[in-house]
Order: C-alpha cells, then sequence, then structure tokens
C-alpha cells in the first residue's frame, strides 16, 4: 500500500491527497505528524462530508502544524454566545433569524455550538474546531487522515484505510490473514522483533509502555493511557481540545489555553495565561462580559448592576458625557462628535442660547455664554450687537434707542449721543451749526443767538448772560449801563436813574439824587441851590433863599399912634398889612418902658415892654390899606382901634399867636416872654393862620395881656 505524508497548512488536503495519487492508508509517520502541534481557531469552506476537504487555515496564516513557526489563536469557544467582542465578524443583528449582510446564517435561537449556524453567524465548517451536524469529529488545525480525526471530520478508525494513531496498519479490509490484522496490526507484531514495517516491538501487549500491542510507538489518541510519554489521558479519536481530554493527551482544565466545552465542559473561553481579571476571560474560563463586575478590555467599567446613574451604564461605559448614551443628568450625547450644532452639544446639552456655543441652525450669530449681555458684543438673544437694536454696547455706542435713532433725534444714526456741535440740532437744541463760534446767529451751546446767552453778538454792547442786569455792568437789553437808561447801576456809580437830563427833579442830570448843594434846584423842594457851603448868602446850606427877619432897625418906629406919641413895632410889611402895630403909646405902658433887641450872632429878636400892656393896631383883611391911626376912637372897637396885643391864648383858634407872629417877622420860634394880667379892658388881636400873615380881633371881650415877645432862628 502507497503511503504519502500528511501535513496541514494552507495548502488543501485534498491537492496533497491527489498529488501522491493514492487515497489508501497514511503511514505510521504521518499520524505522528498530524497528531502533534498547536492549535487554532480555523475555518474551512467545505460542506460537512465532503470527500475534497480543503485544508483548514489557522487565523495566524499558513503554517505546518508543529511547526516552528506555528502560531497559536484565541481559543475563545467560537460558538459562544458571550460577550468577548465580535471577532467573527457577526452583525450587531446576528441572532435575529434573518441572514443580514455580514452574516453567512443566522438560524436566531438556533445558533450556537454544534448547530449549523454558530454564535457569530458563520457556517459551520469541517475544520472550524467545532464538530456540526454530520460530523463525527473537528480537531480544527489538528484534523489530519493520520490523526484521530480526519480531514473530512470523521473519526480515524480501524479498517478505514487510513492509518491512525495507534494503528501499526489499516489495510481497510476485514482479511484477518494478510498482512495486516484486523486490529490494524501488523502480522509479525509481538515476536520481539522490529520489522521493517514495525515502529517497535517489545513482544507484549502492554499498551502503556513505549510500544503498543499494535507495535506502534506510543502516542497520544492512539487510545492508551503512556504515563511515560507524559500523558494523563488518551480518549483515542475522542480526544478533541474542546473535551476531557484534549490532542495532547491533557486533562482539559481551565488555564491550558483550550476551551473545554464538549464532554461536560462548561469552559466559554480559555486563553491561558491571559486568563484573569481584566482579561477577555477570566480566571474561571467564563467571559468577560459586562455586568460581571469585572472590567474586561471592551469595558470602561463594570460595576456589576444595571443600575442607571452610579457611574457605570448597563452596557459598560462609562456615565459620561462622550460615550453616546444619554446618562443620567445628560440632556443628550452623541459621542462627543465635535459638532455643537447637531442638536447635541460636546458637553451632552440641548443647544441653547446662553451655552457658549454658536449654533447657526437655531440662528444664532453669536453666543459668548454668561458673557452675553445687553451691553456686550453678543446679545442675551444669541444676536450680535448692532447700532439700531435699542440696546447699548459698552465701549462701542454712547446711546441706541432703536428705531428712534436718527438724525434730530437725542441718538444719531450711528448710535452716538447727539451734542451741541455735531451740526445735527437735537432734542433740546435751538439750533446747532456744527462750529464754536459765538458771533453767528447759533451759539456755541446751540441756542439761537440772543441777549442774555452770555454771548456778545453783533449790535449787542455787553452780554454777561444770567448776570444781566438793569442794575449791573451790562443791562437786560444787552446794553452798557448809562445816565439815562432809567435804571440805577451802582458800579456805574448811579444814585438814581430817571431817564432824563432833568436837573430840576428828584434825579438830576448825572443821575445822583438831587440834594441841596448839587447847584441844581429841586423844584418843589428847594427855592435855591449855589452849591457852596456859605450860608449866609442868597441861598442857604438848606437850599432856602434867606427869608428877611426883621431886625429892630427894620421895625422899630416912634410914630405918633392913636393922636399921641408912641414907640413901638411897625408890622405892616411882615403881616400882609393885617397886624400894623404893637407898642406903648402912654396907654397901658409908656413909650420910656418899651424896647427892641436884635443879636445876630444868636439870630434872636426880642421886643415888649417890661411894665404894663402892650397895645395893638389890627385891620382884618386889610381892609384899610397901608395906614396907621391918627386917631383914638375907642377901645378896639373896630379896625385900627386901640386893642390889647396877643397873648398866649388865641382866642379859641389852634394856633400859637406869638409863633406865628414870629413866623411873619422871619424867624422859625416865638415865645411869649410875659404876660400883664394887669390893664387889661380892651379887646386883643390873634391871627388866623400860622405864617402870621392874617390878623384879626372879635372887637368885643376877648381880652389880651401880651407884653414881651421873644423870636429865635432864622427862617
Amino acid at each position: 500500500m502507497g503511503m504519502c505524508r500528511h501535513w496541514v497548512g494552507v495548502v488543501s488536503l485534498a491537492v496533497l491527497l491527489g498529488g501522491c495519487g493514492d487515497s489508501g492508508t497514511a503511514t505510521s509517520e504521518g499520524a505522528t505528524e498530524g497528531s502533534s502541534g498547536g492549535t487554532a481557531v480555523v475555518s474551512t469552506s467545505t460542506a460537512v462530508g465532503s470527500t475534497s476537504t480543503a485544508a483548514p487555515t489557522t487565523s495566524a496564516g499558513a503554517t505546518e502544524p508543529g511547526s516552528a513557526g506555528e502560531t497559536e489563536a484565541s481559543t475563545v469557544d467560537p460558538s459562544s454566545t458571550g460577550d468577548t467582542g465580535d471577532t467573527t465578524g457577526g452583525g450587531p443583528s446576528c441572532g435575529n433569524g434573518t441572514i443580514d449582510p455580514g452574516e453567512a446564517c443566522d438560524d436566531g435561537a438556533d445558533n450556537g455550538p454544534g448547530q449549523a449556524c454558530n454564535a457569530s453567524c458563520v457556517q459551520n465548517t469541517c475544520g472550524d474546531g467545532d464538530p456540526g451536524p454530520g460530523e463525527q469529529c473537528d480537531d480544527g488545525a489538528d484534523n489530519g487522515d493520520m490523526n484521530s480525526c480526519k480531514a473530512d471530520c470523521s473519526n480515524n478508525v480501524c479498517g478505514d484505510g487510513q492509518v491512525g494513531p495507534g494503528e501499526g496498519c489499516d489495510d481497510g479490509n476485514q482479511v484477518d490473514g494478510d498482512d495486516c490484522t484486523n486490529a490494524c496490526a501488523l502480522g509479525t507484531c509481538g515476536d520481539g522483533v522490529v520489522a521493517a514495517t514495525e515502529e517497535c516491538d517489545d513482544g507484549n501487549q502492554d499498551d502503556t509502555d513505549a510500544c503498543t500491542s499494535a507495535c506502534t510507538n506510543a502516542a497520544c489518541s492512539d487510545g492508551f493511557v503512556q504515563p511515560v510519554q507524559g500523558e494523563q489521558c488518551d480518549a483515542g479519536v475522542d480526544n478533541a481540545d474542546n473535551s476531557p481530554c484534549t490532542t495532547d493527551c491533557l486533562n482539559n482544565v481551565c488555564g491550558d489555553g483550550k476551551v473545554f466545552n464538549a464532554g461536560g465542559g462548561t469552559e466559554a473561553c480559555d486563553n491561558g495565561a491571559e486568563n484573569g481579571p481584566g482579561k477577555a476571560c477570566n480566571a474561571s474560563c467564563a467571559v468577560n462580559v459586562c455586568g460581571d463586575g469585572d472590567q474586561g478590555p471592551d469595558e470602561q467599567c463594570d460595576d456589576g448592576n444595571q443600575a442607571p446613574a452610579d457611574g457605570c451604564t448597563a452596557g459598560c461605559k462609562l456615565e459620561q458625557c462622550g460615550n453616546a448614551v444619554t446618562d443620567p443628568n445628560e440632556q443628550c450625547d452623541d459621542g462627543k462628535n465635535g459638532n455643537n450644532d447637531d442638536g447635541c452639544t460636546d458637553a451632552c446639552k440641548t443647544p441653547v442660547c446662553g451655552d457658549g456655543l454658536l449654533q447657526v441652525s437655531l440662528g444664532e450669530q453669536c453666543d459668548e455664554g454668561g458673557n452675553n449681555s445687553n451691553t456686550g458684543a453678543c446679545l442675551p438673544s444669541c444676536k450680535t450687537a448692532t447700532c439700531g437694536d435699542g440696546l447699548i454696547q459698552q465701549n462701542v455706542e454712547q446711546c441706541d434707542d432703536g428705531a428712534n435713532n436718527g438724525a434730530g433725534k437725542a441718538c444719531s444714526a450711528s448710535c452716538k449721543v447727539n451734542v451741541c456741535g455735531d451740526g445735527d440740532k437735537g432734542p433740546g437744541e435751538a439750533c446747532d451749526d456744527g462750529n464754536q463760534s459765538n458771533d453767528d446767529a447759533c451759539t456755541n451751546v446751540c441756542k439761537l443767538a440772543t441777549c442774555g446767552d452770555g454771548f456778545k453778538q453783533p449790535g449787542e454792547a455787553c452780554d454777561a448772560g444770567v448776570n444781566n442786569s438793569n442794575t449791573g455792568a451790562c443791562t437786560l437789553a444787552c446794553k452798557l449801563p448809562v445816565c439815562g437808561d432809567t435804571f440805577v447801576q451802582p458800579g456805574n456809580n448811579e444814585q438814581c436813574d430817571d431817564g432824563n437830563q432833568s436837573n430840576t427833579d428828584m434825579c438830576v442830570g448825572a443821575c445822583k439824587l438831587a440834594k441841596c448843594g448839587d447847584g441844581f434846584v429841586q423844584a418843589g423842594v428847594e427855592s435855591c441851590d449855589d452849591g457852596n457851603l456859605v450860608d449866609n448868602d442868597a441861598c442857604s446850606n438848606a437850599c432856602k433863599v434867606p427869608v428877611p427877619h426883621a431886625t429892630c432897625v427894620d421895625i422899630l418906629t416912634t410914630m405918633n399912634m392913636w393922636g399921641g406919641a408912641a414907640k413901638g413895632v411897625d408890622l405892616r410889611a411882615w403881616t400882609g398889612s393885617t397886624l400894623h402895630y404893637i407898642g406903648c403909646n402912654g396907654d397901658g405902658c409908656t413909650t420910656a418902658n418899651f424896647y427892641c433887641n436884635f443879636d445876630q450872632a444868636t439870630q434872636k429878636l426880642a421886643f415888649g415892654t417890661t411894665v404894663g400892656t402892650l397895645r395893638a393896631a389890627v385891620d382884618p383883611g386889610n381892609l384899610l390899606g397901608d395906614t396907621m391911626p391918627n386917631s383914638y376912637n375907642g377901645c378896639c372897637n373896630g379896625p385900627l382901634g386901640l386893642c390889647n396885643a396877643p397873648n398866649s391864648v388865641n382866642n379859641g383858634v389852634p394856633v400859637n399867636m406869638v409863633a406865628a407872629l414870629c413866623s411873619a417877622l422871619g424867624y422859625q420860634n416865638g415865645v411869649i416872654k410875659r404876660e400883664d394880667l394887669l390893664n387889661n379892658f380892651c379887646p386883643e388881636v390873634h391871627v388866623t393862620n400860622a405864617n402870621g400873615l392874617a390878623w384879626t380881633s372879635d372887637f368885643v371881650a376877648s381880652n389880651g395881656f401880651g407884653a414881651e415877645y421873644e423870636c429865635t432862628t432864622f427862617k
């Protein structure tokens, strides 16, 4: 029987066999090689039971089993339903019973180990390490015609024509008398002599030593446990890396890198030394899944519960903005995609004006967050501050009245305060010519040029503004104060101003109050004013024309009276010719006793009799003219009759007779120095007015007894 060496690699086993031209039994050498080497998760593209099965391909690349370049791949159960990450290419909807893009199959709840469609929605095929429907075995990369599981996933058994582990030969027949017995042992086996066709021959039937009863070298998967070979077990064709006894004839235990999930095995994964906390496979060979309390490689956290708002989501993602899960206290979460204008900001907040992020789709023109302000560049409405929005932008605008901005308004169209001098007549301005001149029609305070604005314009002699005053340096008519403008300006040394140049009224032409001594005669007040201090000239210091005052020289007379010698005073020129005479004529007093004294220095005139009573002649109303009595016609019985002189009693008229007499003589004062109560047999004369110019008598019974008089102080 021809033999061909079998290799596990990237080259199709069918090609190799075809190259040999022999589908017969493999040599024991091939059996040894086929059962050695590491394991790898493999996939094949050949249906179960195919006679032209492709050689399995390892996930680590095309490498001959047992060679130095062979790489051990992940040993997670390919049919496991645990969450180990999608290493098989299954889509996120694997298990929904519908073959979605990227899935080769999907039987829904029937997906899994030993099924036609595994848990990753990949077809169960020979060489994938998972014995599927129609397969007797599947050792994955260890499949081979010289191994316990052949390349077509059928058990290598005696009589199948393939020399498997523990077989010295296999001629595929039931003839027990030929060179290969029906027990697949060479006919010479057991004689103790190693024939050319034997690997060994120890002459015994002990299958636990180095040479089996079939004269083959002890090998794993020969069905015999050879402790000397380091075997712990050997189930022959039932050896498998997911079975109780591995293809290395070691007891399948957690941590050996082989997933024990058949024949009572409960491992979901086994990454050997990589098992442990925080690994994809934990120390119990269970897949590290979300919720087991152990944070796995693909997990951000794992708190062992499904409770929200504890920092770790039910999907083992950190409850933080950017995990694409809307966690408690988040309004949204799009994974922090860098786009703050897609309905969810990178702060996991629903976009709103004031969040400091510009959302053009929401109509925002700006957003400065907490710096949005009615006085800033960005308004609380997230609109760019502009002149005319009614809000004053600090350090940019002086004002903003919105729609009321404009020419002639308090705030201009450029949001500048309308001020005097800007050329725009604003509220409160009477004019605005844009210049600072006060000599034109509009002053620099934007008032129409008027008297009283404080600026001297053409036609004005002055303008002190609010200080204009008709009594100050500039009148209310903006005229300089002048005498005759009817306004009294003390600063112009005016005491009065009656608006005329008359010097005879109370205010003279130089705007001085009229006074005695100013040289001007004040009508109705002064009788003269010679402007000097000489009191005894034609005008007194009281501005009076000196009233003639009688002296003894003026009035003393010795003319005969009433027909006889007499001595007295002639009063006709002083009394309006109503009281003609007072004196002594021998009746009442003698001429020797009459006296008249005048003192210029003391301004005193005194006259009378030292003894007796004075007699008087009166002509009431000056009816008789300027005459003197030449005869005696009886005691005071008519005009110019002999009457008594006046005394202190004025016959019921409230006028002081002596004062009136002295006034008529040019004196201010007059007193009766002596009255004679004797010789009072005739009626007296008396005065009717205070100036002494109207004298009369009742010519009946009013007796008088004047004797001495004194006049003082010139009028």
